[in-house]
């Protein structure tokens, strides 16, 4: 019985942690989640080519903003273009 209270509290404290703080990356992070080099990271953020926070002398990257930044860069596939073209064919008629 309380090694199965121990373990809700552990579950609880770790549930609560994740939602009350928003998931930052530092260069290093990014670079393995994107899976780009360092360098080239900050020269993105040099020509202001993907969302940062700059605190001091420090980057940091919010995570959810990255996925969307990755989300709007996603080209279309030929197959979603030739479905969009036959669609806007077919509401012309």
């Amino acid at each position: 019985m309380l090694r199965e209270e121990v373990r809700n509290a552990l579950n609880e404290s770790i549930q609560t942690k994740v939602k009350q703080s928003p998931e930052y990356l530092t260069v290093q992070e990014l670079s393995e989640m994107i899976n780009l080099a360092v360098p080239s990271i900050y020269g993105m953020v040099h020509r202001k080519q993907i969302p940062y926070v700059k605190r001091g002398k420090k980057l940091i990257f919010e995570k959810s903003q990255i996925e969307e930044w990755l989300k709007n860069g996603r080209h279309k596939t030929k197959q979603e273009i030739d479905l969009e073209a036959a669609d806007h064919v077919q509401k012309r008629k």
